[in-house]
């Protein structure tokens, strides 16, 4: 008999989570687990450590939510929607362009060139967040906030000035649509996790790798790639989501001060991301990166890549049907009203 990951981990999350089931209450309120695949210095590890003091601030020990950063508990991204669904850990904060195998709408973040502004990529979190929640309110779990990626860009042994540059490249990517757009653009794509990330790099594997400033700041990545070009090729969301049992089993005051707390988090989880372009943009420069904006990147370079993911838009579409065109409808809209 074989086994995909997917049915692997949702056996490993069911065992898990009946071992929790035998474990005593503990006296000082209920206590959560919340899964992170990054630590606790990367945006969603910051995200995460307001939301639980913003939480601890409204009702103390209550509820107590330890996070576990830097993978702690043994799960990437892409286990976390089964692990939190079945129980094994109450709550993650998850990179959703990791799902899109589960429904491709999960895939709307990372679409390339859709939102090129954390301003449009609010807009277009407001614009489907409805549809987010439902997924995962289908699915046993209750969607709180979002933490958008700064725009990605591309670390690489040189800047990405003309289209020949992308011609073979080994380039990680860290979905499905990075890896269709890189292919269709020439390079070489590896899809590979982020804990996996450096040991490609420094093996060899890869010679690349699409992420954002702060992402190369975190990872060091100085160490192993000269440059950065920044492309502002998509802002992809963090989402942190909750076991629903779990959460409708906590006293009605606890589940209020929770989504009470929410539209704070969204707010300073975008702040922070703003923020966060230049420090990395200073880090990488002390460190000998050299940062190639995006005024001084070629049109012909973006002109190449915006075709290279025209086929990766619609096929999205395509999959999505109506709820994708409802949503991108919506995102329109919203841009139009802001002027």
């Amino acid at each position: 008999m074989t086994f995909s990951r997917r049915s692997f981990m949702k056996t490993a999350a069911a065992t898990g989570a009946l071992t929790a089931l035998g474990r005593p209450a503990l006296a000082q309120g209920i206590r959560w687990d919340m899964a992170d695949e990054y630590g606790e210095q990367a945006l969603s590890g910051k995200a995460s450590k307001y939301f639980l003091e913003q939480l601890n601030a409204k009702i103390g020990d209550a509820l107590t939510i330890t996070y576990q950063g830097g993978g702690a508990l043994g799960y990437n991204s892409v286990d976390h929607f089964d692990a939190v669904q079945d129980g094994a850990v109450q709550a993650a904060v998850t990179l959703v362009t990791q799902l899109g195998g589960i429904d491709p709408f999960f895939n709307l973040s990372s679409l390339p060139f859709i939102a090129s502004t954390p301003e449009e990529a609010m807009m277009l979190w407001q614009a489907a967040r409805e549809e987010y929640a439902k997924i995962f309110e289908e699915n046993g779990m209750v969607l709180l906030w979002a933490m958008p990626n700064p725009p990605s860009g591309i670390n690489a042994p040189e800047p990405i000035t003309s289209p020949e540059a992308l011609e073979g490249l080994r380039i990680r990517t860290y979905d499905v649509n990075g890896t269709n757009t890189m292919m269709n653009a020439g390079a070489a794509p590896l899809q590979v996790a982020w804990s996996d990330l450096i040991p490609q790099l420094s093996t060899g594997g890869i010679d690349a790798v699409l992420t954002s400033a702060d992402g190369a700041m975190q990872l060091s990545l100085w160490d192993y790639v000269s440059d950065f070009t920044e492309l502002n090729y998509a802002m992809g969301l963090f989402m942190c989501h909750v076991n629903k049992d779990e959460f409708d089993a906590l006293p009605e005051d606890v589940q209020t001060a929770i989504m009470e707390i929410i539209p704070a988090c969204d707010e300073y989880n975008w702040s922070i991301m703003v923020d966060s372009i230049q420090t990395a943009y200073d880090t990488m420069e002390e460190n000998g990166m050299t940062i190639t904006l995006d005024d001084d990147v070629p049109a012909e370079v973006f002109e190449f890549l915006q075709e290279a993911g025209t086929s990766v838009r619609e096929d999205w579409v395509a999959q999505t049907g109506e709820r994708g065109q409802a949503v991108l409808a919506r995102f329109e809209e919203l841009k139009s009203q802001a002027g």
